[in-house]
């Protein structure tokens, strides 16, 4: 083989072998291009998992949350039935007082009507009827007429009797009502209390609910982009997997081709030399040439 030759072939094996490096170099500014997307998305995806878990861990809070207020809301509803039912047992009580008072007025009225003489100077005309009838001597008549009028003022004072009676339970009655009144303010109190506690459990539960459907579709949000990013990730790798492994081959191929170079180089070299030797002449070798007889060890 000539030197043009040899030229030649020295050119187009520069031409391979720049080819499979440049190929290399851009397999490694790819790698690292595809390994900053990797790290991106999957610091991307650890944060929208964190968040996830965050939210997770807030529905789980708010769901306990929720629990222990429908359990609050369910003692304040009991605590209201009591006090309901302790309100209609004391409306009963009282309209049940207050029939007997409107009795009692009835029959106070009906006993005043029959009513012909004030209870004091009843009681002072029957003393003195008395007294006369037993110290003075009467004819059959005068004593008959008298025993009349004694048992008239008999009449009055006994209506007298039962009218005080009346007023007396009257006044008890009134006792009575104006206690129950009292009692059933009270618990009027007392429930509209409780009314107002529940109020703020029931509010405070629509809230809760409220953020609990929130963070739990902002929870399922979450993990779907944590789902995505990691997918893409995943695919990412892959494919730096697949440049890292194109990228060995081609290295391999680059070491095997200068290997395979180099053989047919030195066998030109010792080739040659061994014409010159038979010719009796002297070869000049390019540094090219030394360098690869040196690394040879033949020279």
């Amino acid at each position: 083989m000539n030197g043009k030759n040899r030229i030649d072939l020295k050119t187009e094996a520069l031409r391979d072998s720049e080819s499979l490096m440049q190929e290399i170099e851009s397999l490694s500014v790819e790698i690292v291009e595809l390994r900053e997307q990797r790290n991106k998305l999957n610091l991307e995806a650890k944060t929208w998992l964190r968040k996830g878990e965050s939210l997770v861990d807030e529905a789980r809070t708010l769901k306990k949350e929720l629990r222990n207020l429908r359990g609050e809301a369910g003692q304040l509803k009991a605590e209201i039935r009591q006090f309901k039912a302790s309100l209609e047992k004391l409306r009963r009580e009282l309209a049940e007082k207050r029939r007997v008072r409107d009795e009692l007025r009835e029959k106070l009225k009906g006993l005043k009507a029959k009513v012909s003489i004030p209870r004091g100077k009843a009681e002072r005309l029957f003393e003195e009827l008395e007294w006369q009838i037993q110290t003075n001597p009467l004819s059959p008549e005068e004593e008959r007429k008298l025993v009349e009028r004694v048992k008239s003022l008999e009449g009055q004072l006994d209506l007298h009797g039962k009218i005080s009676l009346i007023v007396e339970k009257l006044n008890i009655n009134f006792q009575e009502i104006q206690a129950l009144k009292e009692n059933i303010g009270r618990v009027k109190e007392q429930l509209d209390e409780v009314y107002g506690r529940l109020r703020e459990k029931l509010t405070a539960l629509d809230e809760k609910s409220e953020r609990l459907e929130e963070a739990e579709r902002e929870a399922k949000e979450a993990y779907q982009k944590f789902t995505n990013a990691k997918v893409q990730a995943d695919k990412l790798h892959r494919r730096i997997v697949e440049a890292l492994s194109r990228q060995r081959a081609l290295k391999s191929g680059l070491r095997e081709f200068k290997r395979e170079k180099e053989a047919e180089a030195l066998k030109d070299v010792v080739k040659e030399l061994e014409e010159a030797y038979k010719q009796g002449k002297k070869k000049k070798l390019t540094l090219e040439e030394f360098k690869l007889l040196m690394s040879k060890g033949l020279i």
